[in-house]
């Protein structure tokens, strides 16, 4: 059998020695993953909004867990009033002890590990509202200093801090710290509670492959030789791509010899299962290629079913991931009809779209009773849809509503049933179909039903029928898509309706929220805990505490004055992500729903801000963004939360992606790096020079530059080709791509509050499509 490690999987990369900064570190014979603090988005984005931006780092002295700021301030903020102070009055000095713990922050952001520790160990935390903070720069950097005594002190003290966030990271540390004073048991000990405290599914804020490596070697120093092995063997499965992966195999041939260290075939597929859940395709692959045909069928069958998902997931090769589940499939026992779904999947993407509804329904006639033979049944309708054959659509989708009409897929089948008829031309069977669907609650389906239910009436010359159902539309569902469908049809019969409709929600009955702060409760434990971060430079950990006792400062004082405070003081934290949530939940369709006056203003203000104003308007030129688009484009990308990265690696704010940006930086004049789009300015400077320059592709015409910014330029061109001489209702539907079609909506319905908002201005969606976009360079 082969040995653990191999060339197959890299430790470093040239990536990650980039911003997170990750790289090998090899202290007292053990290789350590070391993350460098600093902007580390991927952990954000996995802890939450506000969780800041330390990544996670493992020294051989310390692990530095994503729990730090995301990005210091500056000492002083002249828009920051001072800590107490009243909102209004003059700004009075900052405290000396919350002005050094800014200082310390900044400085262990920059690395200075010797100015952050000398600082920090000056400061009277008796002085602080939130004396963990200062305990945790001073912890970490002595830690970092290799001054582990210091360190497991403080780091002690900090896990006897009531309520603070960082009581569980610093029992990590603490056994951290005692392992490299040698104090391995109790360390041992530690980690093993740990662990143990991991597996109720809570996010550890340690390394968890880390500690299993030293209770291994803590184990092999006792003489506890087999135990060490099978903790190392197990460490080896379940962490292939960790940095410590060549030190654990040396330490198992050196306790074991060959036979420890070998690796059987069911080892390397169960390490390649994890390489693909980390999103490690290639290390995946190679390490599924060292698994030969000599092995008996069920190992090979096993080899052959993780190679083909891989390839699946990495979205590459599906029409080999295909041949290779469909070959496979039957002799998967409970796992076939995955198999087989995913086998017909691929062949789709791989754009053999024919072959794959034979397949799936393969599927429904193999396995009818599985929840891949719902999905099945709905997607050959839907392909078929797709392909532009409406009359085969209808009898797959008439089976799916038939036999699953209970399932997820059911709605989506309606109305691809009602649409296919209706393109056909056969009306009185769409009737009844968008009638049903009209009925559902949420604006982007049961507005849909609703509209299209108008549309086929108008078909059928019942236009008095059809505009009461357009205007109740309006009323129902302001500014949405369909809503502007619904006006636009009216104005082409010389009728004219305001966004709100006929039946118009008084603003007045918006939920209640203070217009004026109440002072009484700026002076509550909660918000001068934020002040005083505010002050020291840390908003993103001023937002986290807010976040954190949000719940808890609602429930105890007046709801109305609370918000008011709460939505205040998340402004001065410069967030507007948690504000716009808020306004969603809080506000709700009676306010946003309502003319933004009164009460309802105040909800319309938080629920569609100008989030980094100052940063968009200097920005704006680049593209020639009419106003207030990248706002909507913002608000739909990221919610305006900066250290947003999505599953396709798009980044920030606007949710850049790095290979499209890597080209915009060069019309720029700047230079890519990894951390270029998690900083609001630059995110915005580039994002702005290429979303306004897709706009001017399409004539400005809201969805669809919108839609190309979703789906990329070259897909809606390819519509604009095929669909259009079809009006704007029609080609938007008949757009293939879900997620593009729920984005040109979206977007507009946005663009169109934005306007209405701040300018007064009502959108004016036309019907008609230019279809002649124009043609240059930009189709990336």
């Amino acid at each position: 059998m082969a040995r653990y490690t191999s060339n197959v999987v890299r430790y470093a990369t040239d990536e990650t020695l980039q911003s997170p900064g990750r790289f090998a570190q090899h202290l007292d014979g053990v290789s350590q993953s070391v993350l460098i603090p600093g902007r580390c988005a991927r952990s954000r984005q996995r802890a939450g909004v506000f969780a800041p931006g330390w990544a996670v780092v493992a020294a051989l002295a310390m692990l530095l867990s994503p729990v730090g700021p995301a990005e210091a301030g500056p000492a002083e903020r002249p828009d920051i009033p001072a800590v107490n102070a009243k909102r209004g009055s003059a700004r009075d000095p900052i405290p000396r002890s919350v002005r050094m713990m800014g200082d310390a922050y900044r400085a262990f952001v920059a690395r200075d590990f010797d100015r952050a520790y000398a600082v920090a160990s000056r400061i009277d935390h008796k002085q602080l509202r939130n004396p963990d903070y200062a305990i945790y720069v001073l912890a970490q950097s002595a830690a970092l200093l290799g001054k582990h005594r210091i360190a497991l002190k403080h780091f002690r003290s900090l896990d006897k801090q009531s309520g603070s966030r960082f009581r569980s990271l610093a029992r990590w540390r603490v056994a951290d710290c005692l392992w490299a004073l040698g104090s391995h048991s109790e360390a041992r000990r530690m980690y093993q509670k740990l662990l143990a405290s991991t597996r109720n599914g809570s996010r550890p804020d340690g390394d968890v492959a880390l500690a299993q490596f030293r209770i291994a070697l803590a184990d092999a120093r006792r003489g506890n030789t087999q135990a060490a092995i099978r903790e190392l063997r197990s460490f080896l499965r379940k962490h292939p791509a960790h940095p410590l992966a060549d030190t654990a195999d040396r330490k198992l041939y050196e306790l074991g010899g060959a036979s420890a260290a070998g690796i059987s075939a069911s080892d390397r597929i169960t390490r390649a299962e994890r390489l693909t859940e980390d999103h490690r395709w290639h290390e995946s692959i190679a390490e599924l290629a060292m698994v030969g045909d000599q092995h008996n069928q069920d190992i090979v069958r096993e080899r052959d079913y993780w190679t083909a998902m891989t390839l699946f997931k990495m979205r590459r090769r599906y029409r080999d991931a295909g041949d290779i589940l469909l070959r496979i499939y039957k002799n998967l026992d409970n796992r076939a009809a995955k198999a087989l779904f995913h086998g017909a999947r691929a062949l789709s993407r791989a754009d053999f779209d024919a072959d794959a509804v034979r397949w799936y329904q393969r599927l429904v006639a193999e396995y009818p009773s599985t929840k891949w033979a719902q999905e099945a049944q709905f997607l050959s309708g839907w392909l078929e849809f797709n392909m532009g054959n409406y009359t085969a659509a209808v009898p797959h989708l008439e089976h799916m509503l038939a036999r699953y009409g209970k399932s997820k897929w059911a709605v989506e089948a309606l109305w691809f049933l009602g649409f296919s008829n209706y393109l056909l031309g056969r009306y009185e069977q769409a009737l009844p179909l968008f009638e049903r669907l009209g009925r559902q609650k949420k604006k982007l389906i049961g507005g849909k039903g609703q509209y299209w239910y108008a549309r086929t009436l108008d078909r059928l010359d019942r236009a008095s029928q059809a505009n009461r159902e357009y205007r109740e539309l309006v009323s129902r569902f302001p500014f949405s898509w369909y809503a502007h469908l619904a006006r636009a049809r009216l104005a082409e019969k010389g009728i004219s309706l305001d966004p709100f409709g006929d039946n118009k929600r008084d603003p007045q009955r918006a939920p209640d929220i203070d217009e004026k702060i109440d002072s009484s409760l700026t002076r509550t434990r909660l918000i001068r805990k934020t002040d005083e971060l505010l002050a020291a430079g840390l908003d993103v950990e001023a937002g986290v505490e807010l976040r954190r006792g949000e719940k808890a400062f609602l429930k105890r004082y007046q709801r109305s004055a609370a918000l008011a405070v709460l939505l205040d003081q998340y402004r001065r934290a410069n967030n507007f992500n948690r504000p716009y949530m808020l306004a969603i939940v809080h506000g709700g369709r009676r306010a946003l729903n309502a003319e933004p006056t009164g009460h309802a203003r105040v909800w319309w203000q938080h629920a569609y801000p100008l989030a980094y104003r100052d940063l968009v308007e200097k920005w704006r030129h680049l593209g020639k963004n009419p106003s207030y688009y990248l706002y909507a484009i913002m608000r739909k990308e990221s919610a305006f939360n900066p250290h947003t990265l999505s599953y396709a690696d798009a980044i920030g704010l606007l949710q850049m992606i790095p290979p499209t940006t890597k080209r915009v930086v060069r019309h720029l004049d700047m230079e890519y790096t990894r951390d270029l789009l998690y900083d609001p300015a630059l995110n915005i400077k580039t994002g702005s020079w290429y979303i306004g320059r897709l706009l001017q592709k399409f004539k400005w015409q809201i969805p669809y530059g919108a839609g190309s910014y979703n789906s990329g330029p070259r897909p809606v061109m390819r519509w604009m080709d095929r669909f259009g001489d079809r009006p704007a209702d029609e080609f938007v539907e008949l757009v293939p791509y879900r997620q593009t079609r729920g984005y040109m909506k979206k977007v507009t319905e946005t663009y169109s509050r934005y306007l209405y908002l701040y300018e007064n201005t009502v959108y004016d969606l036309p019907l008609a499509v230019d279809r002649k976009y124009v043609k240059n360079r930009l189709t990336y």
